[in-house]
């Protein structure tokens, strides 16, 4: 039996466990359709930001590139996608690794701010179920490695400030 066929029955009844009102087929797709439609799908970990500051494109509209944009999230189902800041360890300084995560905050504020009627940052889990009910996709912001905050926990409100809902204290290096 191929991988494929063995790994799916177990997926299919998770899915079928899961389901609540979704409909249940004997198609597994068109279960994991009605699926996503039904349910808040959530994905903690899109690397948008640093893919764009390297090669700026427009995830507003479909791309040839990276993993994300609109089109992709709308038809895979996804609701609520954070965005994350990610600072590589060979920033470490504190100042550098400062701007540079703030520098990504800001550019997801200006995907948010070019498509008002497709994306919104979230700040709270209920500003989250507003948006997708109104239809948009959600973005709230993780910081995938603290080093942004150095020594000094006053950034620690900046940052939530900023829309920062989780931090990864560290990547590849303390």
């Amino acid at each position: 039996m191929p991988f494929r066929n063995r790994f799916l029955p177990p997926v299919y009844l998770f899915l079928a466990a899961c389901a609540g009102d979704a409909a249940i087929t004997d198609d597994p797709r068109q279960s994991a359709a009605s699926l996503a439609r039904e349910s808040l799908i959530v994905d903690t970990h899109i690397d948008v930001p640093y893919r764009l500051d390297k090669a700026p494109d427009d995830v507003t509209v479909a791309t040839k590139s990276g993993d994300f944009d609109y089109p992709r999230a709308v038809s895979g189902g996804l609701d609520v996608a954070f965005m994350s800041i990610y600072t590589p360890a060979d920033i470490e300084d504190q100042d550098a690794a400062f701007e540079h995560a703030d520098m990504l905050i800001d550019l997801v504020e200006n995907i948010v701010e070019s498509a008002p009627s497709k994306f919104a940052i979230a700040k709270s889990v209920s500003e989250a179920r507003a948006q997708v009910a109104a239809g948009l996709v959600s973005l709230p912001l993780g910081m995938e490695n603290g080093s942004p905050i150095g020594d000094d926990l006053a950034r620690l409100a900046y940052f939530r400030d900023r829309g920062i809902r989780y931090v990864t204290l560290t990547h590849s290096k303390n």
